[in-house]
């Protein structure tokens, strides 16, 4: 998505722009405070300023293990996908690598809640029966790099989203993203034995490697922590597994990091500089793309 239209749907999506429909409990947000000129950048980008949908937990598990069959989904598109995400030239990559992972291991189940949670257990689907959700939200969200691959629906969101677009070819990294990429590898692994993912991510911010905001640098991180490439100090975490989603709440229980105001969530909340970089688990998943 170009520049322009990302310009558009930031006004668009400002939360003073949004009304909140009582009824279904969820932010619709007004196109005719926008321009005729900003009106036509979406509806020719073809953008649906509020998609709603009626959220429920059978019906979105369903629909994500009907993704598994989708032709256009890969662990190498969504890879290419990601190493462009971190390097720049595509921030909506970003989210993929921990979406696919969610949706290849989702498997049919019944809500059960989580002992102290009130969410499924097993997918950390809220505990009410249905909700309505602004998919559009979501998606703008996605698209300035923000992660949402630890729900259902969020997972849901954005693969069905990133289906359509792979309809018309895969993304494909160029050699500065790749770069970048290795970089951002050989700096988680080179860090200090004790340094947290709070500490990493001032360091991060502070060596300008990778662009964009705050947001975008924690996405990336828990990414790659998602599917064990950083290391977990509490959870054996790959991408060919999939770990419940009680496991990594009882996890975060038992860090420091997560405790009071902090906003550090596992899985990334769960690394040391110790840890370093799983090689191993990187060089199976971006293949090509990690240089040695």
């Amino acid at each position: 998505m170009d520049k322009k239209c990302m310009k558009v749907l930031k006004k668009l999506y400002l939360h003073s722009n949004g009304e909140y429909d009582r009824e279904r409990e969820v932010m619709l947000y007004q196109m005719n405070t926008l321009t005729a000129a900003e009106q036509d950048i979406l509806i020719t980008n073809g953008w649906i300023p509020n998609d709603l949908e009626l959220i429920r937990h059978d019906e979105i598990i369903h629909k994500l293990i009907n993704l598994q069959q989708n032709k256009h989904l890969s662990w190498s598109a969504v890879t290419h996908a990601f190493v462009a995400g971190v390097g720049g030239s595509f921030p909506r990559g970003i989210t993929t690598l921990g979406s696919y992972h969610m949706m290849i291991h989702m498997q049919k189940h019944s809500y059960e809640q989580a002992e102290r949670f009130l969410s499924c257990k097993f997918c950390g689907f809220s505990h009410s029966d249905e909700s309505w959700k602004n998919l559009s939200s979501i998606r703008h969200a996605l698209h300035q790099g923000y992660d949402y691959s630890g729900t259902s629906v969020g997972a849901y969101t954005d693969l069905t989203e990133l289906a359509s677009l792979f309809e018309q070819g895969t993304v494909t990294p160029s050699d500065e993203d790749v770069h970048t990429f290795n970089q951002l590898l050989r700096s988680l692994d080179q860090a200090e034995n004790e340094e947290t993912p709070g500490k990493y991510e001032k360091r991060l911010t502070a060596e300008k490697l990778v662009k964009g905001h705050a947001g975008i640098r924690r996405s990336i991180l828990q990414s790659l922590s998602r599917v064990g490439v950083l290391p977990n100090q509490v959870l054996s975490l790959r991408a060919d597994h999939r770990t419940n989603i009680e496991e990594l709440q009882n996890a975060e229980l038992l860090l420091s990091n997560t405790k009071g105001r902090s906003d550090m969530e596992m899985p990334w909340a769960g690394w040391q500089g110790k840890l370093g970089v799983n090689w191993d688990k990187a060089r199976q998943l971006f293949g090509n793309h990690i240089q040695d």
